[in-house]
Formats: C-alpha cells, sequence, structure tokens
C-alpha cells in the first residue's frame, strides 16, 4: 500500500469564521460554510496525469478547535502555489501583513518564487509561484 496524493488539510482554528474570512479576504479562497458545525471548507482541483479523464480534489477546510489554541501552533506549514507572487505579497503587505522577503531557488529547469507569512491564529504559510 502506498500514499498517493494529499485528500486535505484540516486546521482547527479558535474562530473558524473569523480565519476563513481572513482566508477569503487575503488569499481569494471561497469556503462553503457547514452552518451546523461551522466547518469551513473549500475544494482545490486537478487531473490525474496518468488517466486524464479522472478528476481528483484536495480538500482546505477550518475546523472549530476541540480546545483552546495558543499561537505556538508546532512545526508545519501550508504552501499554496500561486500565479503572480509579487502581486499577492504587495496587496498582502498593503493590508498590513507581514510577508518576508521573496526568494527565487532554481534547479536545472526551473523552479520557483517563495515567500512566507503567518495567519490570523499563527499558522505558517508558505506561498510558491512556479518559474515554469
Amino acid at each position: 500500500m502506498e500514499v498517493n496524493g494529499i485528500g486535505g488539510v484540516f486546521i482547527y482554528a479558535n474562530d473558524p469564521r473569523s480565519l476563513a474570512e481572513w482566508y477569503s479576504r487575503h488569499l481569494g479562497i471561497e469556503f462553503t460554510r457547514d452552518e451546523a458545525s461551522d466547518n469551513h471548507y473549500m475544494l482545490f482541483y486537478y487531473r490525474d496525469d496518468y488517466e486524464p479523464s479522472k478528476r481528483l480534489d484536495t480538500t482546505f477546510a477550518i475546523l472549530p478547535a476541540r480546545g483552546s489554541l495558543g499561537l505556538d501552533r508546532g512545526e508545519f506549514m501550508i504552501n499554496f502555489r500561486v500565479n503572480d507572487l509579487e502581486v499577492l505579497a504587495t496587496q498582502l503587505a498593503a493590508a498590513g501583513i507581514a510577508v518576508e522577503e521573496i526568494q527565487i531557488l532554481r534547479d536545472g529547469e526551473g523552479f520557483g518564487k517563495f515567500t512566507h507569512l503567518v495567519d490570523l491564529e499563527g499558522n505558517q504559510i508558505e506561498l510558491y509561484q512556479p518559474l515554469r
């Protein structure tokens, strides 16, 4: 048996509604809200390289914390692929969000531009724009 992808990323939040609104406002991620559970979720869709007729998805969800969470969330980070990193980083900085300097990493075929920031509840985020 082997893992063949990531089915989802689930973040627990002290205030799921506010955190989902932060992601919507600053990163353009639009969530569906489950009123009964206060879960906020969306799906990223993509195609299987080996069977392009197969549409796959990865869930990104914000769920209510089971207990009070502090700002130190541990050593994990969510990496989001973006279309234009410079434009997004400028918009985030204009909104008062601390964004690290953009780094360009290269290999023989390209690679990408990266920057880092922290969301409303202290979760680490990496933004990535492929060079190719």
